[in-house]
């Protein structure tokens, strides 16, 4: 491409009245030369309507779909050549637009997705997950399986010829379009120095809350696109492959061992819940030093290991929600 094709951000919103703010003024000052925004206010119980009306962006109001809807109904009405998404929640950096649509110039590129980095507050949850992604980050490939949501890019020609964004998907749809992307031989590429900050985690609820969400949406993957979602996807951790069914496993020992408390069996399924509680603890400890290390505050250490715990157990319930939801449907 010899000049900058243009470029459609959307955004979907939902209660984005504290968030949407800072974004929009952050895309105000970015450093491109033909852009569009297009905000898809996804039926807003708060004031994100107001906020959004004071600034020179499209707005376009629906009835409450989803996430996936609301990418889809941006694309559908973008103009651009490429079709860009940020989360409501984040900002983005000046150049950033520019760095995440220069790999387009290549025209095997069907997709772009840039660095989110996850800041911190005084919570300790907001240091595991800044952390966590960050580990994540650091070992993404040039060329990755997955654009991710909060901070990507599509050719849209392409983007609609794969279908599009399905609403069917309630979270992870920016994973299952990126598979369906892969499957049709395209090629998705990661451009690191396209950033945007994504706020912190306001506390440990909303933390366990979306580790729950996504350990259920991951079942959804495995159901249908098993070897993506298990050996090709390099953006789900190792982590939350492994530890989700071992926190589950565990939860099960505890409910046998109560079970078999007053029977001659008891002291085995005693046993067997302590080796699945301290195996779980030795998958933990080397994220709470990590946590602790980086904030400086040893307490983070112990607060790390019990919300390491809940987030296992957030996880290893959203697996046994979400493989009970497969199986029902099949």
């Amino acid at each position: 491409m010899t000049h900058p094709p243009k470029v459609s951000v959307v955004v979907p919103a939902y209660n984005a009245e504290t968030t949407i703010g800072p974004l929009l003024d952050s895309l105000l000052r970015v450093d491109y030369p033909d852009f569009e925004v297009i905000v898809i206010n996804d039926g807003s119980r708060d004031g994100t309507h107001d906020v959004v009306v004071r600034y020179p962006v499209r707005l376009v109001n629906q009835w409450n779909k989803g996430a996936s809807a609301a990418r889809d109904a941006g694309l559908r009405l973008a103009s651009g050549e490429i079709v860009a998404y940020v989360d409501s929640d984040v900002t983005v950096t000046p150049d950033w637009l520019r760095n995440l649509v220069k790999p387009f110039a290549d025209p095997s590129i069907a997709a772009t997705t840039g660095h989110m980095i996850v800041m911190k507050n005084e919570t300790c949850a907001s240091w595991m997950r800044s952390l966590d992604i960050e580990r994540r980050y650091s070992r993404r490939k040039t060329f990755t399986r997955v654009a991710h949501g909060p901070n990507c890019a599509f050719r849209r020609s392409i983007l609609l010829e794969v279908g599009g964004f399905d609403p069917a998907w309630y979270h992870a749809e920016d994973t299952e379009v990126s598979y369906r992307i892969w499957q049709k031989g395209y090629r998705i590429r990661y451009v690191p120095e396209a950033i945007v900050y994504h706020v912190a985690d306001e506390n440990w609820r909303t933390f366990l809350r979306k580790r729950y969400r996504d350990s259920k949406a991951f079942t959804r993957m495995l159901a249908r696109y098993t070897r993506s979602a298990m050996l090709e996807d390099d953006f789900v951790s190792l982590g939350m492959k492994v530890q989700p069914p071992v926190f589950l496993a565990t939860l099960f020992l505890a409910i046998i061992a109560f079970a078999l408390l007053l029977t001659p069996l008891g002291m085995l399924g005693l046993i067997a819940l302590a080796t699945g509680l301290l195996i779980t603890l030795l998958l933990i400890i080397p994220e709470a030093l990590a946590v602790a290390r980086g904030s400086r505050r040893a307490n983070f250490f112990f607060k790390g290991i019990g919300l390491g715990f809940a987030r296992g157990f957030a996880w290893g319930i959203g697996l046994g929600v979400g493989g009970v939801s497969q199986v029902v449907r099949r």
